[in-house]
């Protein structure tokens, strides 16, 4: 007997349902074992410039723990080899000391044993013994100092420097930082007076006004400050009393305006330098005053050879090195040598 026709349906679409759930299946698995796979795949970045120089900078590190290992275990093996030397010197010291205690006593008491003549020989040949030794210790000592190239040792001396006040002109220049400039005093001066002439009338009439302070220049990378003061003296001539009345400089201070000034003093010793230049300008009698700081008397020296080779007098005032260069009517002149 025939079957349904719908039960022939049914049996078809079951059979098209069973083929779908399959390949779900197929394809389920499929993606859990890729998704294992990825998963557990090693992962390759790219390193970045900060990981490549950590990287690098941990090398370095390695390489110097190394050589420092390397250092400590030769520094190790050098300290027991010395150890060792020592020790054995140590006994080597020691035996000889033990051997010539030996000696000593068996000379004692060969000595004791002789009679009175004999002991007396005994110790002059004794006492000749230890003297030919000596000799013969001084004669290996001279042979080694007369095998011994000898070297020459130059001594440069200098008249002894006999100090005079300086009267006549003078060359003024600043050493400091082992650099030495000219110092246009002579300029600045002038310029100050000329200020201070400007200012006279306020100076001088005005009596509520005792002094006055100005700066001058820069000259020569130099600038000048000084301090007049009004004075008023009464003179007393033939004809009367005559008053004087006008201002005078109380003190005057030179000021640098950088530390970079004038040239190094090997470069101012030089042939073609700035320095010979001026000094070879100057009148066969001027003094070189060499206001000198403390950390330049090295400079100096150099300085002052070079200037007793040509003969030119040179005086020294030394400065600390927060001192200005300055001057007053209460201090003192310059000493030459």
């Amino acid at each position: 007997m025939p079957r349904p026709v719908s039960e022939e349906i049914a049996a078809g679409h079951d059979s098209f349902l069973d083929v779908v759930t399959n390949m779900v299946g197929i394809l389920i698995v499929l993606a859990l074992v890729v998704g294992l796979r990825i998963k557990h795949a090693p992962v390759a970045l790219a390193p970045s410039r900060e990981m490549l120089a950590a990287a690098e900078e941990i090398e370095k590190d390695r390489a110097s723990e190394q050589s420092l290992r390397s250092d400590v275990a030769q520094t190790v093996g050098q300290i027991e080899s010395i150890a060792r030397e020592a020790a054995l010197r140590g006994q080597e010291r020691d035996w000889l000391a033990a051997a010539a205690a030996s000696l000593e006593e068996e000379l004692r008491a060969r000595r004791e044993g002789l009679d009175g003549p004999a002991r007396e020989d005994f110790d002059l040949r004794r006492t000749l013994s230890e003297a030919q030794a000596t000799l013969e210790g001084l004669r290996r000592e001279r042979a080694q100092v007369k095998a011994t190239p000898g070297q020459t040792v130059v001594v440069k001396s200098y008249p002894t420097p006999l100090a005079r006040t300086v009267t006549g002109e003078e060359a003024h220049f600043q050493l400091r930082g082992g650099r030495i400039a000219l110092i246009p005093l002579e300029t600045l001066l002038l310029a100050a007076r000329s200020d201070a002439r400007s200012k006279a009338d306020r100076l001088v009439e005005g009596r509520t006004v005792p002094e006055i302070a100005a700066v001058v220049g820069p000259e020569g990378g130099f600038r000048l400050r000084y301090t007049a003061e009004r004075y008023d003296q009464v003179e007393r001539t033939s004809q009367g009393p005559v008053r004087h009345v006008g201002l005078r400089f109380t003190r005057w201070e030179v000021i640098p305006v950088t530390s970079e000034l004038g040239e190094p003093i090997r470069a101012a010793l030089a042939p073609d330098s700035q320095f010979r230049r001026v000094v070879a300008g100057l009148r066969p009698e001027t003094t070189i005053t060499v206001w000198t700081y403390d950390d330049s008397f090295a400079a100096l020296r150099l300085l002052r050879q070079e200037m007793h080779e040509r003969k030119l007098p040179v005086a020294v005032r030394p400065l600390p090195g927060e001192a200005v260069i300055g001057a007053s009517p209460r201090g003192s002149r310059s000493e030459a040598e």
